[in-house]
């Protein structure tokens, strides 16, 4: 009778999910389970032709963006069958972040500007001859703020509404910002050769290869006076952690692309460049920013801390976000060897 039930009950429904490749089996048994539960079980030929399936889409949708997905929908009329299908979609990183702009009530990353990155730039005893290259710069969170303390400062920002936006704030108040809306390996050409601070805050999260983070280093290694710093946050994985192709790809859905310390590394290998400061994003902001600032988003405490891709105790997480800081060598000139 229980049976006769479930196969009287008609049902339809969509589903989406991130797409990560490495994770086919929760995707495998989370359908098996729900068609299971309308009384649709799976043969084994059923769910090897469900795996085909999924294993495709998912391939071709992480392999389009680290901001992609797939969905399956599903109809299970009266009787033993369901019919499903399944789709992937995606968007640029850029289209991802206006898509935040359109949907999310601001400030998206904060009021103020990040601790590490402030402090940094204080140290200068003019600021209005130390330059700085803010990378990324989103909404312009740490650009305006240090241009209001008397920086020159170059933006470089590839989503168009947070370049405007940047542009917009710096105009109404007069300050020193120039604005260069492009992708930040697009071109070195029209950047300066003497910044004293190069900073990525909230962008090496969103790399996709140890390649992008060699390229940092090389932008720094050309553009950074002698003596000048380079200060980016990345998630790093613990020395007694190895992330497997899982760990990897759903870090990248979760904004959370990890790199392993000899990763890191390598990409530094050949530049003139030394580290000098290696923090936990969340113990150095959570102490330096100003009173009721912390955190300056609801979501950043559990991000910054690796928590959005293992969901297990700050304390257990085998990743952490943290404040990477690099000196070039005085002396050094360009990129390589020196």
């Amino acid at each position: 009778m229980a049976r006769r039930l479930h196969r009287r009950a008609i049902a339809q429904g969509e589903i989406s999910l991130p797409a990560v490749p490495g994770m086919l089996d929760e995707y495998v048994a989370m359908c098996a389970g729900l068609f299971g539960s309308l009384g649709r079980g799976f043969t084994d030929e059923d769910l090897d032709v469900l795996r085909d399936i999924l294993r495709d889409q998912l391939d071709e949708a992480f392999t389009a963006s680290p901001r992609s997905e797939i969905v399956i929908t599903y109809d299970a009329p009266v009787g033993l069958i369901v019919n499903y299908h399944v789709k992937c979609r995606w968007w640029s990183v850029e289209g991802a972040y206006e898509n935040w702009i359109a949907t999310r009530e601001p400030p998206l990353f904060g009021s103020e500007p990040d601790a590490r990155v402030w402090a940094l730039a204080g140290e200068a005893a003019d600021p209005r001859t130390s330059p700085i290259l803010d990378l990324g710069a989103g909404t312009g969170r740490n650009a305006l703020a240090l241009a209001r303390r008397g920086h020159p400062v170059d933006v470089v920002e590839m989503t168009p509404s947070f370049a405007e936006s940047i542009l917009a704030g710096a105009q109404r108040e007069a300050l020193a910002v120039r604005v260069l809306q492009r992708d930040i390996f697009a071109t070195l050409d029209d950047l300066r050769t003497d910044y004293q601070l190069i900073l990525l805050s909230e962008v090496v999260s969103d790399f996709r290869s140890a390649d992008q983070l060699r390229g940092v280093f090389e932008l720094a290694s050309r553009c950074l006076a002698p003596g000048g710093r380079l200060v980016f946050n990345g998630f790093v994985a613990h020395r007694d952690y190895t992330p497997d192709e899982a760990a990897l790809q759903l870090g990248q859905q979760c904004y959370t692309t990890i790199f392993t310390q000899p990763q890191m590394a390598a990409a530094l290998a050949g530049f003139p460049l030394i580290l000098t400061s290696d923090d936990s994003v969340y113990d150095y902001e959570k102490a330096h920013l100003p009173a009721g600032a912390w955190p300056p988003t609801s979501w950043y405490s559990d991000w910054v801390s690796g928590q959005d891709v293992f969901d297990v105790p700050r304390e257990e997480r085998p990743i952490e976000m943290r404040w990477l800081v690099y000196t070039k060598r005085l002396g050094a000139g360009g990129p390589g060897p020196s």
